[in-house]
């Protein structure tokens, strides 16, 4: 029997839950990524000083399958439960949050359960792939830095947000453009703020209502992180969406005059991040996408609803149904 190479485009949660699904069924995967490590939106940014999270904040866990795999993540260290105070904040009041919801980060870092499960999977980092290309029967494809790269695939999966998965499948596959095209993903301008001295603010996270901004969050109230006292403050999706063109500097002024009316001090430091595709519009209910014709899918957080259990879960069952598919037609 002839051992099927599958090669995945990103390196966040569903490409590498996929990617282990397929592994573990004896096919040789490889996976490809633009940035310089695994995780995706699960990131987490580091300065001289500090670092904090500043894409993902949190994640929960309901579906059995995914309950199963956070237990693998808490037994091995790179995940922990964060029982942070969290609060509401509406016209300028605090309340308390009368049904607290278990939430868990990664330890020390959001990044860690992305590392955990690219432990085993050949991961190419810093590869933009642009293009991909038939080459008789097998797919090849091209990267921004190295060109065509050597490797021929017998499937290609994209675990990329919508529009750059459509950019690169272009008329491949009408079905899967279609979906692609389908999907509308909603931006978020976050800032990232340090301060030599602790906030006089008594909680760790807040949801933010009738404001810019729609969660602040204290990044060293969670499990394994150090003393630095950073903040990261997300901006809703309706402004971030209004305002996707604004000029770094600008949006930054914004939302540290934003900040300021909030925590009542001024950073020492700060940056500001724009997630062109950090939610999605209206949740789903398609887990993956196939075109069996020619040999190419879809999975990713888009797909469901923008969690990370969604993440994890569009990967899973993309890898079991391609196992399926897969082993059926050898």
């Amino acid at each position: 029997m002839t051992t099927k190479k599958i090669g995945i485009i990103g390196a966040g949660i569903a490409g590498l839950s996929c990617a282990k699904q397929l592994i573990s069924a004896g096919f040789d995967v490889k996976v490809f990524d633009k940035s310089r490590g695994v995780g995706g939106r699960m990131s987490h940014r580091v300065f001289d000083q500090w670092h904090l999270d500043h894409g993902a904040q949190y994640f929960t866990a309901s579906h059995p399958q995914f309950v199963e795999e956070l237990q693998e993540w808490l037994t091995n260290g790179v995940a922990e439960e964060w029982n942070g105070k969290i609060v509401n904040f509406c016209d300028g009041q605090f309340s308390e949050k009368k049904h607290q919801t278990k939430r868990y980060v990664g330890v020390p870092a959001m990044t860690a359960p992305a590392k955990f499960l690219a432990k085993n999977i050949s991961v190419f980092k810093s590869q933009t792939i642009t293009e991909v290309k038939k080459n008789q029967k097998k797919w090849q494809l091209i990267s921004e830095e190295s060109g065509v790269l050597t490797d021929e695939f017998d499937y290609l999966i994209f675990a990329i947000p919508p529009i750059q998965a459509k950019k690169i499948i272009g008329q491949q596959s009408a079905s899967l453009s279609l979906i692609c095209e389908q999907a509308n993903m909603l931006p978020c301008w976050t800032l990232l703020a340090y301060f030599k001295e602790p906030l006089t603010l008594h909680f760790d996270a807040a949801f933010v209502q009738d404001n810019v901004f729609s969660w602040i969050a204290r990044d060293n109230s969670k499990p394994g992180r150090d003393n630095a006292h950073a903040w990261v403050a997300q901006a809703n999706p309706d402004w971030s969406l209004k305002n996707i063109d604004l000029d770094k500097l600008d949006a930054q002024k914004i939302l540290l005059q934003e900040f300021e009316k909030i925590s009542g001090t001024a950073s020492d430091f700060n940056q500001i991040q724009l997630w062109r595709y950090a939610k999605l519009e209206s949740p789903g209910t398609q887990n993956f996408a196939i075109d069996a014709n020619t040999q190419l899918a879809l999975c990713g957080d888009w797909l469901r609803n923008s969690k990370v259990e969604d993440a994890w879960l569009s990967g899973f069952f993309l890898g079991n149904e391609l196992k399926r598919i897969l082993i059926t037609s050898n």
